[in-house]
């Protein structure tokens, strides 16, 4: 088996979030590759998806106002 899988880690443990088609005591090489933690950055971007449907026509000046809920500065 080659490929990767989704695991978490819990107690000291790594633990597969799916089955994995291995023989017992068959010998693995693994690599840890962290995913990204979702950032309030992140979610506020995510909140923008179907913004460009809304009606919301000054988006590219004001994009920081509906990002961030700063208002431009004079």
């Amino acid at each position: 088996m080659h490929g990767t899988i989704k695991a978490i880690y819990e107690d000291g443990v790594i633990r597969p979030l799916e089955k994995l088609h291995i023989k017992e005591h068959e010998k693995l090489t693994i690599t840890i590759i962290r995913e990204p933690a979702k950032t309030k950055f992140k979610k506020k971007a995510l909140s923008l998806v179907g913004i460009f449907n809304s009606g919301i026509k000054n988006l590219s000046q004001e994009h920081d106002k509906y990002l961030y809920g700063w208002k431009k500065a004079k």
